[in-house]
């Protein structure tokens, strides 16, 4: 790093430790400097703790009318899980492949893919939990308590992959074939070791909320069993694009 982005960096530190600006605003300029956060050295984890509050029962919600494909959520939560996978990796780069929140671009239109957590009904599917979670066959993907898991990043009753149980894509990949035929997926695998990632909700305080620059995310209530905002991203995208332009996309 030349000595004059050095000074801006450490500038930039200042000011966020100082409450001057937002986290959010400083993940946004240090992608703009193309720099990893995790490599500077700070503490991300406390910084987001201080702005949010960690709440169970909640979704990510995405209002793709404010969406301008930034990827400042992707490169948040890239970051952040990318430092607890591959340390090493992470103090000198982003690999977009461990974000668990995937903006997509379609003609004209963006739409961003993130596991809504659905769940079965059990009256009607004998089980309430998670699609995935009932065809994993190691039990890797599971529930985190409240009161378990890694704060910060696990826990408050969201999901979570168990690294040392999941066997990977290429000797599995259940969970992201039951999801893809409902949803396209918001099952994703890690580029190092391919065992499966899912959006834990950070445990409750999702760090990509707070580092999109427009607000086009929101951590809402969960309804309807998370079925009532999961979404294919074709479909998405498509009905997104109707509401624009009044017609269906030309491909």
């Amino acid at each position: 790093m030349d000595e004059c982005k050095q000074e801006k960096v450490q500038e930039l530190k200042e000011e966020l430790q100082a409450g001057r600006i937002s986290r959010r605003e400083f993940v946004r300029l240090m992608t703009a400097f193309g720099l990893s956060v995790s490599a500077l050295g700070l503490a991300t984890e406390q910084a987001a703790a201080a702005e949010g509050e960690v709440k169970a029962g909640y979704t990510i919600l995405i209002n793709p009318n404010k969406c301008t494909g930034c990827l400042s959520c992707a490169v948040a939560c890239a970051d952040k899980f990318m430092s607890e996978v591959d340390p090493e990796g992470a103090k000198h780069s982003i690999n977009l492949e461990y974000s668990r929140i995937r903006p997509m671009r379609f003609q004209y239109v963006d739409f961003v893919n993130v596991c809504q957590h659905c769940e079965l009904v059990k009256w009607a599917e004998g089980s309430d939990q998670h699609p995935c979670e009932t065809v994993c066959p190691t039990g890797a993907l599971h529930t985190v308590k409240k009161g378990e898991g890694k704060e910060g990043y696990t826990g408050q009753g969201y999901m979570t992959v168990d690294r040392d149980r999941c066997l990977g894509l290429d000797n599995c990949g259940r969970c992201l074939e039951i999801c893809e035929e409902q949803f396209g997926s918001g099952i994703s695998f890690d580029p190092k070791e391919k065992k499966a990632q899912v959006c834990t909700r950070c445990g409750g305080d999702p760090a990509c909320v707070k580092a999109c620059p427009e607000g086009a995310l929101e951590f809402v209530p969960i309804l309807v069993n998370g079925r009532y905002y999961a979404q294919n991203p074709d479909d998405g995208a498509e009905l997104q694009y109707r509401k624009l332009y009044n017609k269906a996309r030309d491909l």
